[in-house]
């Protein structure tokens, strides 16, 4: 199978997609809404100067669609886990994954971080805990709901991600 064809499929899950049932009313109209309100939306930060930053700076890179925003969050050797069957490994593949499905399926959509919960493990390690929500004209989307969990590390450039998995919500939520 083609990786790229792979790749996109599974960074898709993340996505909110077009192909959702309960999206399936999405009109041209409302697609250029969610484009003008990610050109409006600043870029992350060069640095996420706290762990709690860092949830902050993912949510303006994802709703910016600025891959460098990605670029700058993520350590050399990042894991990422979009689905349970797939591990995303090394900085250029995880960025490049976002890359990806910015040019297909997530460059529509948008996110909000809520129930933020940020747990030391030492003073250079923390792990996070959040829900990216899905927003569609300016309301979330109650359906599409991703728990979030990333490990970050501080680094003398501040902090960054070293590992992350989505979680997809139960069917029938």
């Amino acid at each position: 199978m083609d990786i790229h064809f792979i790749r996109s499929k599974i960074w898709s899950e993340f996505s909110l997609g077009l192909n959702h049932p309960h999206m399936s009313h999405l009109t041209p109209k409302f697609v250029a809404l969610f484009l003008a309100s990610a050109l409006f939306t600043g870029k992350a930060s060069a640095q996420s100067t706290t762990p709690e930053a860092v949830v902050d700076d993912f949510v303006k890179a994802w709703n910016s669609h600025d891959v460098k925003g990605f670029d700058r969050l993520f350590t050399e050797n990042a894991i990422w886990v979009p689905v349970a069957e797939v591990r995303v490994v090394g900085h250029a593949d995880v960025v490049k994954g976002f890359e990806d499905i910015y040019n297909t399926c997530a460059k529509k959509t948008t996110i909000t971080a809520k129930d933020t919960k940020v747990q030391l493990v030492r003073p250079d390690v923390a792990v996070i805990l959040f829900h990216a929500k899905y927003v569609q004209d300016g309301k979330e989307v109650p359906v599409l709901d991703r728990a979030m969990i990333l490990v970050v590390v501080k680094g003398a450039d501040g902090w960054k991600i070293a590992a992350g998995q989505l979680t997809k919500q139960h069917e029938g939520a």
